[in-house]
């Protein structure tokens, strides 16, 4: 390099050199072992995300996410040796986050569970107990399955005959019924916590709420419950920190198999699946003991990757300045992205995975999980970026808030970087309002900056997906921030409303070709998406009205075919159905004579 190369570099420290939008298509891989310790929603595929980190960044570079969510940037941002900001405005998202890169003492940790085995496993087995029907000796079952308030069938594991499936009898049920009359006592005696808080009145709760349940005990029964309480209190008094702090998060992890939303999917033993709080027509009780040990066994698996593969570049930052001083490689922040204690043009690149309007109510959700993890306490989801009626919280309120974020991510990143989003809405209005907020707060989408992204195959068969149509691949958006003032000459008034008639009739034409065909409504979404997009990142700064009446005719027409796909959904559905009956029906039909 010259001297004066050097020197202007030197002097332009603020100044990222450009970065061509990434242009191929990167196969989704499922997640490795650190994504698997706990849940959380709608995370992105690790694979992508790093690949995304390669290529707009370089090692030592800073990397922000202001929605980090379940942590796939922060993580793969340390494995890839790129300090990181990783911020959310959701307590359980940072919590995750923190604990997916901390290290652990995987040996301490074994440790510590076979001291709280040996102290409790007998008195929670117990709880569990059933007689094996083969040699009417002890057993222990690892689910029950209720219908209408009755024990049906369950899965028992025999010392001596091993495991099996059998109809509950009665003695399941009084052993059930007596835990239920004993529960206050129990816990009043052993002195033992369980959270008490109301269950919010909100957007996904209301079902549940009408339903009858009030609090968020209810929503286990006093078996399981009783377990995790007595589980609660073990963790809670072991002495080592760091372990008690991962034994809790093992806890915290098998809460989401430990509630009656838990259910049989054909052959699989289904946790809380769905984006709101569900108890369906048959509920399964699991073992809290047995789900417990699965999920120690899934954090030191989650461990031994992120030591591995992360280890001691994870150093722990108290501030920004701490990363600018490479003092430190990891700040994880629980507030909001509206403003950022982050100096100006110092983020070499923003990488991010923004709400989906009103697709996923993370705060209420995440609720459930806090009440125990927090004391009772819910979340406040006064900031939060979302679509929500009980909040108060429509369309234009999302929009603004975003473009509050991408305003501050606007003013930290240096010139020339690059604002990097993946993005996906069955509902355009939500997406326009993405484009809009980014471009409102000074970026410009790249010529070449607009990819699909095909989602991970397993994500296109949840329920969620099949039952709402949802759009379950991604676009990865790649927003540039000018190195210099720019004139805004994107558009004018007479371009924009040519191209707008232009649009209308690529949607009429592209319907005309396709609706014959069985294409889904998803599909139909991508295909007009790509056009609709650069239309938007045009238009939007000057001539928003045009943007919004183009939005507008595209989901009046897609509200015209709802029949159509309403159909091809239900058909799709019922096939599955069938599918999933099927495979039970033969899982079944091994254990019973």
């Amino acid at each position: 390099m010259k001297v004066g190369e050097t020197l202007d570099r030197l002097l332009n420290l603020s100044i990222k050199r450009e970065k061509k939008p990434i242009s191929k298509v990167i196969q989704a891989k499922p997640h490795t072992p650190v994504y698997k310790m706990h849940k959380f929603w709608a995370r992105r595929p690790y694979n992508v995300f790093a690949e995304l980190i390669s290529h707009y960044s370089d090692p030592g570079d800073i990397v922000l996410d202001p929605f980090c969510g379940g942590g796939v940037t922060v993580v793969e941002s340390l494995r890839l040796r790129r300090k990181v900001v990783g911020v959310d405005v959701n307590p359980l998202a940072t919590y995750i986050t923190e604990m997916e890169v901390r290290p652990l003492n995987i040996e301490n940790f074994w440790k510590e569970f076979r001291n709280i085995k040996k102290k409790l496993e007998p008195e929670l087995s117990e709880l569990y107990r059933t007689i094996c029907p083969s040699c009417h000796n002890k057993a222990i079952f690892d689910w029950m399955e209720w219908d209408d308030n009755k024990p049906t069938k369950m899965k028992y594991i025999c010392p001596k005959c091993g495991t099996g499936i059998k109809q509950a009898t009665e003695d399941d049920a009084n052993i059930a019924r007596n835990i239920d009359e004993n529960f206050d006592k129990i816990i009043s005696e052993k002195q033992l916590w369980y959270p008490k808080a109301m269950i919010p009145k909100g957007d996904k709760t209301s079902g549940i709420i009408n339903d009858g349940y009030k609090y968020f005990w209810q929503l286990f029964t006093k078996r399981n419950l009783l377990a995790l309480s007595l589980l609660y209190k073990e963790i809670s008094s072991v002495n080592d920190l760091e372990v008690r702090d991962f034994l809790k998060f093992a806890f915290s992890s098998s809460l989401k198999w430990a509630s009656k939303q838990s259910h049989l999917r054909g052959t699989i033993v289904e946790g809380w699946a769905m984006h709101a709080y569900w108890i369906y027509p048959k509920t399964l009780e699991i073992n809290v003991w047995n789900t417990f040990h699965r999920r120690c066994i899934a954090v030191a698996k989650g461990k031994r990757y992120s030591n591995k593969h992360i280890g001691s570049y994870y150093k722990k930052a108290e501030s920004f300045k701490d990363l600018l001083n490479n003092t430190a490689t990891c700040l994880i922040l629980t507030q909001s992205s509206t403003k950022l204690p982050i100096d100006d043009e110092t983020v070499d690149v923003v990488i991010t995975d923004p709400p989906y309007g009103g697709n996923v109510n993370y705060g209420e959700l995440a609720d459930y999980w806090m009440v125990w993890l927090n004391q009772d306490k819910l979340i406040d989801k006064t900031d939060e970026i979302i679509i929500n009626k009980s909040q108060k919280k429509d369309l234009s309120d999302y929009e603004l808030g975003l473009t509050q974020v991408f305003k501050e991510c606007y003013r930290v990143l240096k010139k020339g970087g690059n604002l990097v989003a993946t993005f996906n809405s069955r509902d355009l209005r939500v997406v326009a309002s993405f484009v809009i907020a980014a471009t409102q707060a000074g970026f410009i989408l790249h010529p070449q900056g607009l990819l699909y992204q095909p989602p991970i195959k397993a994500y296109t068969t949840t329920f969620h997906a099949m039952f709402v149509g949802a759009f379950v691949g991604d676009f990865i958006f790649t927003f540039y921030k000018p190195s210099c003032p720019t004139s805004d000459a994107t558009s004018d008034a007479t371009s924009a409303a040519e191209d707008l008639q232009t649009f209308k009739r690529y949607i009429d034409e592209i319907i005309r070709n396709h609706i014959n065909e069985k294409i889904t409504e998803p599909e139909l979404r991508e295909k007009t998406y790509k056009a609709l997009i650069p239309f938007l990142a045009k238009h939007a700064r000057n001539n928003i009205q045009e943007c919004r009446e183009a939005v507008e005719y595209f989901e009046l027409q897609m509200k015209k075919l709802e029949p159509h796909f309403k159909e091809l959904r239900r058909q799709i559905i019922e096939e599955r159905r069938k599918m999933y009956s099927l495979k039970q029906n033969r899982f079944l039909s091994k254990y019973e004579n």
